[in-house]
């Protein structure tokens, strides 16, 4: 027993709850983190507007101000070597655009199952982390300034 006050005491608990505790604590603060849209989770989460336009319709009304190219990681050419993978790779992401141009909702497309694969979760973040970045502008026919389902693919090869 651990003497809080002298009119207070709280339980001990054993070094192997405690190490379970903060492991799960750890595990859990980390789901519900932002950054793990390599996971499955999504970056930038924001609840959109029911006036929102799907993203097809919506891009007659935007243009592009900014979409820089993500910056993957060289190990990525690694796995795909020692896995003798010829067969092009593909990262499907999918995000919304809000009404300031800013980009919403980040996640993965694919199968969540795709993300068992090294390659596969060590591209998302990069991924994610590009469309972040990604600026876009609304124009004054816009009927909304958000658009939701907005969807980009992202090929991998390698070259004989």
């Amino acid at each position: 027993m651990i003497r809080v006050n002298s009119s207070q005491s709280i339980q001990s608990c054993p070094p192997r709850i405690v190490l379970i505790s903060t492991l799960l604590a750890v595990t859990l603060a980390a789901c519900a983190s932002q950054q793990l849209v390599h996971f499955g989770g999504t970056l930038n989460p924001v609840e959109p507007p029911h006036t929102a336009l799907i993203c097809a319709e919506a891009g007659e009304h935007m243009t592009i101000v900014d979409r820089p190219a993500p910056d993957f990681p060289e190990e990525l050419a690694y796995f795909m070597y020692i896995g003798q993978s010829s067969a092009p790779r593909q990262i499907h992401m999918r995000f919304d655009i809000g009404p300031d141009g800013t980009t919403k909702n980040i996640r993965y497309g694919g199968d969540l199952e795709d993300l068992d694969h090294g390659a596969t979760r060590d591209a998302v973040l990069p991924a994610a982390s590009a469309i972040e970045t990604w600026r876009y502008a609304w124009n004054d026919t816009a009927p909304a300034n958000y658009a939701t389902g907005c969807e980009t693919r992202f090929d991998f090869a390698m070259r004989g």
